[in-house]
């Protein structure tokens, strides 16, 4: 399962053109998640993302792309010098990680609208996150770059905020069994920017903002290739994927 991740991995780094001291700088920040349980059953069926491409192989591409951006913002203009490329890294490698598949999955879409799959799995892939790599999240202002970066990825698309009410999270458990302090970085980025029971706003940090953009070139440009996987970011059903049981 390890080699195939790697050998995922080189060969997306081929497709986006990442070569040479740049493979191997970038596997070894990323190395320990790719060889994670969690991330290698996301890197299979039935975790499909866009179209038939998996979360594992769609957050592979977003954390090349991730760098290729950062290194060349820092080529480009010593005023960037101050990006931290590991946490744009980490960024990219933990925006995806929520719980359930979504495409297809009537227990993943049977939801009230606000807690649909779009507006919330930013949410459950923080918790995801901090659960299984606790780790990175020892040092605190690294900890609220990438957990902002994580919530707001998907803008201009709103993110659900942490309001009191009912979020109907996947995993749920392990979301209350998190630290307070985690609860409290998570509760007030999902605050600030906020329209009814949504926020609506761009990460604080140019980490993430580096984040969401190779996350659209990637999804724009690559994953989605099809009427129907389009369709899917709408109405989480997609004819391209056999419907799961």
């Amino acid at each position: 399962m390890k080699k195939e991740i790697y050998e995922k991995y080189k060969y997306f780094c081929k497709q986006y053109k990442l070569t040479g001291y740049n493979v191997k700088k970038l596997w070894n920040i990323i190395r320990p998640i790719c060889y994670h349980k969690e991330f290698i059953k996301r890197s299979h069926e039935p975790f499909w993302h866009h179209d038939c491409k998996t979360i594992g192989e769609h957050i592979l591409c977003d954390a090349i792309v991730t760098y290729q951006l950062v290194i060349k913002l820092k080529k480009r203009n010593k005023k960037y010098n101050f990006i931290n490329l590991n946490v744009a890294i980490y960024i990219a490698m933990f925006h995806d990680l929520y719980e359930e598949p979504w495409q297809n999955n009537l227990k993943a879409n049977d939801k009230l609208l606000r807690n649909k799959h779009g507006f919330i799995h930013p949410i459950e892939a923080v918790v995801n996150a901090i659960t299984w790599f606790p780790n990175i999240f020892l040092d605190e202002h690294d900890s609220l770059m990438i957990i902002d970066g994580i919530i707001h990825h998907m803008y201009p698309f709103p993110v659900r905020t942490i309001d009191g009410t009912d979020l109907q999270l996947n995993n749920q458990e392990r979301y209350d069994a998190l630290d307070e302090k985690y609860k409290k970085i998570m509760k007030v980025s999902t605050m600030i920017g906020r329209i009814g029971c949504f926020s609506l706003r761009k990460s604080f940090y140019i980490e993430g903002r580096i984040m969401s953009r190779a996350d659209k070139i990637v999804a724009m440009r690559k994953d989605l290739n099809s009427i129907e996987g389009y369709l899917a970011l709408v109405t989480g059903k997609n004819k391209r994927i056999k419907r799961s049981d």
